[in-house]
């Protein structure tokens, strides 16, 4: 095995192994209606599969972290003719409601109600059933590029060889994509109807082999307003004193022991949202 070779198979097991595990799990998550979890391991997973398409293209992921917007602008400087722009309805796929997204606005609707500093509910969530769906087509989008992208399909210095790219494929065949042994392609390509294939492949309309066979679930939506704005803002506003010293109180507590994410230069951040808050009540109600 060349140094290369190497190279792309420490990037499937780091990357593609663990994010297969996602995004199954997310499946799982999302028609369970655990929607954190879901959102959360989304993002996980198109991260990972972000990073192990530059790392067999070679380029370098450090720096990124977890966002997954600047991960997929990274993809789209050397495979945006490969990349989906917009996200629409398929066509085999009864759902209630679709409200079509572009790629970018749908990765940045993960990133917002998915990211790290989201595990706690902090901000709140919002996400339908159309998420699940969207997120099989940037799956599918993306992991199909796990390959050496202008590397040729049949290498070796052979002259008959043919000098055909992965790029050139995947551009004449948008529904095509090599497996990779990974916990996704074995569950695809296995034939027993365990629960972790389900999770996987039901209503999966970007995976699923022809013959699955698929089981309605449950549409709708869901929301959370964030922990911060019902437990610690909200009772500081009230027009009830004891109200507002007793979220004072909370307040302070939890600014003292709970780790919480930093502002940046256009959001001031929640530790200084709710010292301005507790501020606030302090003056209104004369708390000491």
């Amino acid at each position: 095995m060349s140094i290369r070779e190497s190279q792309h198979d420490l990037a499937r097991e780091l990357f593609v192994r663990t994010a297969d595990e996602n995004y199954i799990a997310a499946r799982w998550c999302a028609v369970q209606r655990l929607n954190a979890d879901f959102l959360w391991l989304a993002v996980h997973a198109l991260e990972k599969y972000c990073k192990a398409v530059l790392l067999v293209n070679g380029r370098s992921t450090k720096g990124f972290g977890h966002d997954i917007v600047r991960l997929f602008a990274e993809l789209k400087t050397f495979a945006s003719d490969l990349l989906p722009d917009r996200l629409t309805q398929p066509t085999n796929l009864d759902i209630h409601h679709w409200r079509e997204r572009s790629s970018d606005e749908f990765m940045q609707h993960l990133l917002d109600n998915g990211n790290a500093d989201n595990r706690y509910a902090i901000y709140g969530y919002a996400t339908s059933s159309q998420d699940l769906h969207m997120l099989d087509q940037m799956v599918f989008a993306i992991r199909r590029l796990i390959c050496e992208l202008d590397g040729r399909m049949f290498p070796g210095t052979d002259p008959a060889l043919p000098t055909i790219t992965h790029r050139d494929v995947l551009t004449r065949q948008p529904e095509w994509y090599s497996s990779v042994g990974m916990p996704l392609d074995k569950l695809i390509q296995a034939k027993d109807d365990t629960p972790q294939r389900r999770a996987a492949l039901n209503l999966n309309q970007s995976f699923a082999p022809d013959d699955y066979v698929h089981d309605p679930i449950r549409s709708g939506h869901s929301a959370q307003n964030p922990v911060i704005l019902r437990r610690i803002l909200d009772p500081m506003a009230s027009d009830d004193p004891l109200w507002a010293a007793e979220g004072v109180q909370l307040a302070e507590w939890f600014l003292a022991n709970v780790q919480v994410p930093k502002g940046k230069s256009s959001d001031p951040g929640v530790t200084e949202q709710i010292k301005a808050a507790i501020a606030a009540a302090r003056l209104r109600h004369s708390i000491s």
